[in-house]
């Protein structure tokens, strides 16, 4: 390698180190409504300059690419990683921070939890009920912990019932608003019909409710709060 070579390498780190700098104090002073239990997931999640650093690095500058469909890919992506960089995130203070044991790890980030690692981790959870899993994906820094994962769980139930407490026995979705349209579509739930006797059946009837956004119209309940669970912080859905 030569001399230029050598001074071209050592100006490209520096570029490097003071992006990194500029990236780490965007997610160090990064603030968002951390009681709020999402459950969707937008570009407002993660900082500005960490987006566009991740869009870059994928992409390049292009804004856009030759299809929308294209376009929506390389955004979900770059929000999904941008979103795990975070969760990653260690503060210098934590980096400076002498542990007394050295098998001591670092705490666990809640404070930096997005929709990215705890949706995946609700979603794996639901679907599969595998521990191992949800803790191998929790090492690796892709959502929660299973152990998180159950106690927000816990904490949205009882959410549920003091909402039904509120409403006559009733549950309401906090998404619905006052003045607009609503779609209903009911079914049944029968389970063990083919008894002789009629014992042990389970009978149900399944609602679900559909309306077109409009933020602007007053909601019909209050957010769910989802008050502590153990360790878990105050968190509402929206």
């Amino acid at each position: 390698m030569t001399t230029t070579d050598k001074k071209k390498e050592e100006n490209s780190m520096k570029t490097i180190y003071k992006a990194a700098q500029v990236i780490r104090k965007s997610i160090a002073t990064f603030t968002k409504e951390r009681n709020v239990l999402q459950v969707s997931s937008d570009i407002t999640d993660v900082p500005t300059e960490l987006y566009t650093m991740i869009h870059w690095i994928m992409v390049g500058p292009p804004e856009k690419l030759e299809t929308e469909k294209r376009t929506r890919v390389v955004d979900r992506a770059t929000l999904t990683v941008s979103q795990n960089i975070m969760y990653g995130f260690i503060s210098s203070a934590q980096v400076k921070y002498k542990p007394s044991s050295e098998s001591a790890s670092f705490r666990s980030p809640h404070a930096r939890e997005n929709p990215q690692v705890l949706g995946l981790a609700l979603t794996i959870h639901h679907d599969t009920r595998n521990k191992k899993l949800m803790n191998l994906l929790n090492a690796h820094g892709y959502s929660v912990s299973h152990g998180r994962a159950l106690l927000m769980e816990t904490a949205l139930a009882n959410a549920v019932v003091e909402n039904t407490r509120a409403h006559q026995g009733l549950y309401v979705p906090p998404f619905l608003r006052k003045g607009t349209f609503v779609f209903f579509a009911a079914d049944n739930t029968d389970f063990a019909e083919d008894t002789r006797d009629g014992k042990g059946t389970t009978h149900g009837t399944i609602t679900a409710v559909y309306q077109k956004i409009d933020p602007s119209k007053e909601p019909v309940a209050e957010p769910l709060i989802m008050g502590d669970a153990q360790s878990l912080s105050s968190l509402r859905t929206m």
